[in-house]
Order: structure tokens, then sequence, then C-alpha cells
């Protein structure tokens, strides 16, 4: 039988190991997700809400390298490495469709909406491995940490109207739809309510992936706190 006499031991550094390999990790390549999520970016014309955008999705690598490799949830959906880049992307996919189908919204208010509505998962949940919430996470949730931090771009950039910004912390603010599910307000806006529905529709679907992943029976799934 194969015998080791470990000697020494140190934490391995970032580089020495591929997470993929310890820990639930997206299908999806990271890189290639945030160059799609970056396409979204480029097609925000407002000069307001783009640059407010550009704040952290272009600008802030600290966050961009957190926004990569954080999970969208600790549990519900999503819950991997990568999980909330590929949320955010499939979001922002859903509002595109329906920017297209209904031709009632702006488009740039909802594109902005969606790539903001969960940063504040960044600072909510603790990196992997632990994914675990943090103190800002237990005390104050998601919600208010992504409006405050919509409020440190918006207040970087000279003169940004107020009336605009309000409308991107509705959305953010509203985007769970329900006073129950976690929202302060619900949804006052079209942009607001095709961004609850984008975020409820993606995490439900993903969800049921998951499941049917898992699945080895051909028994009913049972009980789902989403359905």
């Amino acid at each position: 039988n194969l015998q080791l006499n470990i000697k020494q031991l140190r934490r391995a550094d970032e580089g020495d190991y591929v997470p993929a390999d310890y820990m639930p990790t997206s299908e999806n390549s990271v890189e290639g997700m945030y160059e799609a999520l970056l396409g979204y970016v480029k097609q925000i014309e407002n000069p307001y809400l783009r640059q407010a955008v550009e704040y952290y999705f272009v600008k802030d690598e600290a966050f961009i390298k957190r926004f990569k490799s954080h999970s969208a949830a600790k549990s519900v959906h999503h819950g991997f490495s990568g999980g909330l880049l590929e949320h955010t992307l499939s979001v922002t996919r859903l509002c595109e469709y329906y920017v297209r189908a209904y031709g009632i919204f702006n488009k740039d208010l909802l594109y902005a909406a969606a790539l903001f509505h969960d940063i504040g998962k960044t600072k909510e949940l603790s990196p992997f491995p632990d994914n675990d919430y943090t103190d800002d996470g237990q005390l104050l949730g998601h919600i208010v940490i992504g409006v405050e931090m919509a409020n440190d771009a918006i207040r970087s950039i000279p003169d940004f109207p107020e009336k605009l910004a309000n409308e991107l912390k509705h959305c953010i603010v509203a985007h769970h739809g329900e006073l129950e599910y976690g929202s302060p307000k619900k949804p006052a806006l079209a942009e607001a309510l095709a961004l609850n529905h984008a975020d409820c529709t993606d995490a439900k679907f993903q969800t049921l992936k998951e499941i049917f992943k898992d699945k080895n029976t051909s028994d009913w799934l049972g009980y789902n706190r989403l359905f």
C-alpha cells in the first residue's frame, strides 16, 4: 500500500491550483461571459448610465476580479464560482429580448439596471471556498449594498440627472418584485418590472437545470422553495 510522510504544508497561493477541481464552478468560460457582458456595456448610449456602469465593469479591477469569481447565492441558484457573472449575463440577455419584443422600454436604463442589480452580492457573500454571508450581508443585504454601490458610481459623475439616478436605484431596489421577497419597493417602472421578471426567470430555470442534473430517479422532485 502507498504511504506518504508529509513533512511540510503551506497554504496554496492563487495560481497553484485549478479552482474548478475543488469547488463548484460555472460550466461556461468566465472570460467569454465577461466579454459578452461588456458587449452590453458598449450598447448603453446614455453618457451618464454608460459612465456609471464603466465605473465598476471597466475601471475597477478589484471589483471585476470579485465579480468574475463570485456566486450569485449561497444556495438557491447559481451557487457556484462564476455564478454571479453567469446570472447577470442571462438576466441582461432576457432584458435584451424584452427591449426588442415590446418596444416600450428605455434600453439604456434597463441594461444598466440589469448589470447593476446584483452587484451588492460581491460584498454580501464571501469568496469561495467559504461562500457565506459577510457581516455586511447579514446586516444590510445585497439590495441595500447594491444601491450604495450605485450611489458611489453616480456621485463620481458630474451633473448626473437626479431623476435618472432615482430610476436606476429604483430598479435595483425593486428587482425582487414583492415586499415579502425582500424588495423594499414593488416595481413602479416598466424597466423595473422587466428586470424583476428577467431575474425571476433566470433564477427559477437555473434552479430547475441544477435539479434535473442531480436527479437520478423518475420520481417527482418534491419541495423547492423557489416553486
